[in-house]
């Protein structure tokens, strides 16, 4: 009967692809024991990856979920912040100019410096940003509502041209605050911002402009009495008077109509708060399966490590013996 047998240089191959391949299994078995995840999700889940994309979906879309309630809950804490500064502003001078009837001159003067310098603040806060965004901007985020206070005094005094009286210069203020071409041409925002998705199945209302109702009125409040320092009415105190009185009632009627739009946009804000919440359970709970997904049994992985670490041992002392063989150690 031949014998067949192995030549050495064939038998070296072989034990060097042997090794080779079994470093590589230690290696792939110390990175599980290490991590605690399979080193192949694919063979793991035995090519079907559909479990997988499915929680990554989940994750994704609550990323942007994530994205839009920061940005919602930063918006609408700015805007908030605003209308809380505006109220302060109106406070600091509604019932001054309530009792300005029976003021002098040199008091008048002092009242409209104040409210001049107070309507330039509120625009101010009107044309808050946050990250960059004009919040009371609408769609227009990138750039601010109002333009300067002399521009919109410059118009408002236009419009009062010819007023003899305060109820003529209050009409006229009024009028041109509620007019499309007139407050409304100089709005520099956009429309109202549509509904912000920030949880499954529901969406944040961020649409405040600085066209709403409650924030144009004070701001006619404030203009009523700016325009004393631009000369209107001059001569007759009494009708200067008059027109300081008017505005600060035209401030203090304004005081619910801006708590009501706080109190709204406080209702969004806590709404964006339960939806944060909900949504950063739901993240940690994927959190958690996913990674059980990809995670090994670590008893598992340990005994499998330690089996190939002993088969590779074995393999390098076959191949030290074989690496010896020679003709002198065969004839000895």
């Amino acid at each position: 009967m031949t014998r067949i047998s192995v030549g050495d240089a064939s038998l070296t191959n072989i034990l060097a692809r042997q090794g080779a391949d079994l470093r590589g299994q230690v290696q792939r078995a110390s990175q599980e024991v290490a991590t605690g995840r399979h080193a192949d999700i694919g063979a793991a889940l035995r090519g079907d990856f559909s479990p997988l994309l499915a929680v990554d979906a989940s994750l994704a879309r609550l990323a942007a979920y994530k994205s839009n309630t920061a940005d919602a809950a930063f918006q609408t804490a700015a805007q908030q912040a605003a209308i809380s500064g505006l109220s302060d502003l109106t406070s600091g001078i509604s019932t001054t100019l309530l009792g300005a009837k029976n003021s002098t001159p040199v008091q008048i003067d002092t009242l409209a410096a104040d409210a001049k310098g107070r309507l330039a603040s509120a625009i101010g806060l009107l044309n808050t940003q946050a990250s960059g965004r004009a919040v009371f901007s609408g769609v227009a985020t990138g750039s601010v509502p109002l333009g300067p206070v002399e521009d919109m005094l410059a118009a408002l005094q236009t419009a009062a041209t010819g007023a003899t009286t305060a109820g003529q210069v209050s009409a006229a203020v009024s009028g041109w605050f509620a007019d499309p071409l007139g407050f409304g041409a100089f709005y520099q925002g956009g429309g109202p911002l549509s509904a912000t998705p920030i949880t499954q199945g529901e969406a944040a209302e961020i649409s405040t402009t600085a066209t709403d109702p409650a924030l144009r009125d004070t701001l006619a409040g404030f203009a009523m009495a700016a325009l004393l320092d631009r000369g209107v009415l001059a001569g007759d105190a009494t009708e200067r008077g008059r027109l300081a009185q008017q505005a600060g009632q035209q401030l203090v009627s304004t005081e619910d109509a801006r708590t009501t739009l706080a109190a709204r946009i406080g209702t969004v804000e806590a709404q964006i708060e339960a939806a944060r919440s909900r949504n950063s359970a739901e993240e940690t709970s994927l959190g958690i399966l996913r990674s059980d997904i990809g995670s090994v049994d670590p008893y598992e992985a340990g005994t499998r490590l330690e089996v190939l670490r002993s088969q590779l041992e074995s393999l390098y002392l076959v191949t030290a013996r074989v690496a010896r063989l020679s003709l002198a150690e065969y004839l000895r």
